[in-house]
């Protein structure tokens, strides 16, 4: 244990700098259709979803209590951001403990923002063999750049700020929110992502 007991000031007064995105409601409903979807194309496919820890953990959960076909379920734990607020080089933790050989497997995370950890698992995942890697996330950051990658699915999408709630976090905290939340954009206020 590290000996916290209070929650940091910087994280409670960036809850309450931070602008709502999307309220539960919402978060819900673009989950249901997303889920119906992915039903449509992974039914038959005896699928593994892959859960991007720790990111992908709500995310996951809720597609799991949507789908009501057999599947088996995974995880990898990669990281860019190590409970900063700033991306840096993908660091492999935990990589998948099921055999992918010939398998459709859903990769499922929080957020698609600069597009290298989605990457990195995606060419994880098909180098173990998978048949087909289809990719999902329930935010679609909308960035001007190009991306190694695209996703296949999401969610919502939402501005191009650092965003926290629904498995995403600040400063590894505030990912049990129920809705999704922006720093405020004003560069003197808040890092970039």
């Amino acid at each position: 244990m590290n000996g916290q007991t209070r929650v940091p000031a910087e994280v409670v007064q960036a809850l309450r700098d931070a602008e709502l995105i999307a309220g539960r409601d919402t978060v819900e409903a673009a989950i249901d259709r997303v889920a119906v979807q992915l039903a449509v194309e992974l039914a038959d496919a005896y699928p593994v979803l892959m859960c991007i820890m720790n990111g992908g953990l709500v995310m996951t959960a809720r597609l799991l209590e949507r789908f009501d076909f057999a599947l088996q379920l995974d995880y990898v734990q990669v990281s860019r951001y190590h409970d900063g607020t700033r991306g840096g080089e993908l660091t492999w933790r935990v990589e998948p403990a099921l055999p992918l050989a010939g398998r459709t497997v859903l990769v499922v995370d929080d957020i698609f923002d600069q597009g290298w950890t989605m990457h990195g698992v995606v060419a994880k995942v098909s180098s173990l063999g998978a048949a087909q890697v289809i990719s999902v996330v329930l935010v679609d950051k909308q960035v001007d750049h190009v991306r190694p990658i695209d996703v296949d699915y999401a969610a919502l999408t939402a501005p191009d700020r650092y965003l926290f709630g629904c498995g995403m976090d600040y400063r590894g905290h505030w990912r049990n929110l129920p809705a999704i939340y922006a720093l405020p954009s004003n560069p003197l206020t808040a890092e970039p992502t």
